[in-house]
């Protein structure tokens, strides 16, 4: 084909291989974007569940899923042996702890794990700074998360003591025998030398919608070089 002074004449296979490439790229490239569709949705409905009723925690169930990021109540006793801090946490650029206590459930044998806030390293590092936990009966409210499942592992011996570098609902139960259930409550209000930990929910869209936009632009800069590289001047 003549364009003037040039001539389009692509081979074969180069031509092949480029609508091979280009295919592959665009599926890849709709596949993410109905992901992120999904994740759009999931958004939707857990900043819904923020602004529901909150749900009173009574004992135990398997599933944290209907329970994630909406309000929650809860009363009971603390189990000051159960605490644990979780270290390498970042408040304001301070590097420092969350602090994790069991709450023993009224009427129940469970228990319910709740993030009682942050608290910078101390001298005694790498222990933990003392944080009392009060006795008696106490009523908490917050909102319902899960710890994350893909976690960096910075060493092979992840606990030391009540020291650890990350939290697993599997694991305290392994390490606590502790009944706790599949939920990890952030506690609102405010705790006297602990800053609250805050956390919105991120179903992971715009992850999705990233990935989208670099395999369609895969897509046409395999077209742009098919067609560059095709393209030559007429003898």
């Amino acid at each position: 084909m003549r364009i003037g002074s040039l001539y389009f004449a692509p081979g074969f296979w180069p031509t092949l291989g480029a609508a091979l490439l280009i295919a592959l790229t665009l599926s890849l490239g709709r596949w993410q974007v109905n992901r992120g569709d999904e994740k759009a949705a999931r958004q939707s409905l857990l900043e819904a569940r923020a602004r529901e009723s909150p749900v009173v925690l009574t004992g135990s169930f398997a599933d944290p899923q209907p329970f994630l990021y909406r309000h929650v109540r809860a009363s009971g006793e603390w189990i000051p042996e159960g605490q644990v801090f979780i270290d390498n946490r970042i408040d304001e650029g301070r590097a420092g702890f969350h602090v994790i206590t069991p709450l023993r459930l009224s009427g129940t044998k469970d228990a319910v794990l709740v993030n009682r806030g942050w608290i910078a390293r101390g001298a005694e590092y790498p222990k933990a700074p003392p944080v009392p936990v009060p006795s008696g009966g106490v009523e908490i409210s917050g909102i319902a998360t899960v710890p994350p499942r893909r976690v960096l592992e910075l060493a092979s011996e992840t606990v030391s003591g009540s020291v650890w570098q990350n939290l697993s609902i599997e694991r305290y139960r392994e390490r606590t025998s502790i009944p706790v259930v599949p939920i990890l409550v952030l506690a609102e209000g405010s705790t006297p030398g602990l800053a609250p930990v805050r956390e919105s929910p991120d179903a992971g869209e715009a992850k999705h919608r990233e990935y989208a936009l670099t395999w369609f632009s895969l897509a046409a800069t395999t077209l742009a070089l098919w067609i560059g590289l095709n393209l030559k001047r007429a003898p």
